[in-house]
């Protein structure tokens, strides 16, 4: 991933968990303006299930550099959370890399994520103490790759009418109300961009408690799938003084719900480590 957009990917997953929703399903007022509502609404949107991608990640240095990797992605809907597959295709110094997510619905629960490192031949379990750091030399954390819990957060209504481009969005800031949350996320606040129409996260800006920097995170070409709105494009970069330290851009070329090949049993250790 990236459901909620503390982390947020959701990143509408986020991040990569790519959920979006349905107009049929939206049952809010864009008139509304009880941040926790909002927030209860974008949480409880239409979730693709048994989704499969396949994703090019392009990430950019200061001095223009770049290197793009890319990913198949599976992810599964079980009852109480959701699975989340990522393997690297290429190059081949990354070829099957992966990580395993497993997001609880209940927020006492703690996520459970492993790294698998082919030149270790074996998979890590990432403790939340790492979640807050960089995935894989990108502009993303293991903690956006995991669906936050809105009860760990404080949701405030910056602006009721927002635009970003010519789409009307509320402007919502979220702040950690939990020692799990500000050490899992490593984020002293974000403030997000919903479109009113599709309750989905167009625009997301993060203030990073280490080092003091900021990272923003754009959804681009969105468009329906199987009648969920979602994210093709997604383009995150990290800011210090003003000046842009790296970028991560994620393309999705092939993106479906659905998917009749997606079954619990590849979600589990010994699938991460089998690669492709």
């Amino acid at each position: 991933m990236i459901r909620s957009v503390t982390t947020p990917l959701a990143l509408a997953t986020a991040l990569l968990a790519l959920a979006g929703l349905s107009p049929a399903h939206a049952q809010i007022s864009p008139d509304e303006t009880d941040a926790a509502k909002i927030m209860a609404a974008v949480e409880a949107r239409a979730e693709g299930d048994k989704q499969r991608a396949r994703l090019a990640m392009t990430v950019r240095d200061s001095a223009g550099r770049e290197r793009t990797r890319v990913v198949q992605s599976f992810g599964l809907n079980f009852e109480g959370g959701r699975r989340q597959l990522m393997i690297f295709e290429s190059p081949a110094d990354v070829r099957n890399t992966g990580l395993l997510s497993v997001d609880y619905d209940d927020g006492a629960k703690d996520d459970d994520q492993w790294l698998f490192l082919p030149s270790l031949h074996k998979s890590t379990r990432i403790s939340s103490g790492e979640k807050s750091g960089s995935f894989m030399g990108t502009d993303l954390s293991f903690a956006d790759m995991t669906q936050a819990d809105p009860s760990h957060w404080t949701y405030t209504l910056v602006q009721p009418s927002a635009k970003v481009g010519a789409e009307d969005c509320w402007l919502i800031e979220a702040r950690p109300k939990t020692d799990k949350a500000r050490t899992e996320t490593g984020y002293v606040k974000t403030v997000s961009f919903i479109s009113k129409q599709k309750l989905i996260p167009l625009r997301t800006k993060l203030w990073v408690a280490k080092g003091k920097k900021l990272k923003y995170i754009d959804f681009g070409d969105i468009k329906q799938v199987n009648g969920i709105w979602t994210p093709h494009t997604i383009l995150a970069k990290t800011v210090k003084n003003g000046e842009t330290e790296s970028s991560t851009t994620l393309q999705f070329s092939e993106l479906r719900f659905d998917d009749p090949t997606v079954d619990a049993a590849m979600f589990t250790q010994n699938r991460l480590e089998k690669g492709l």
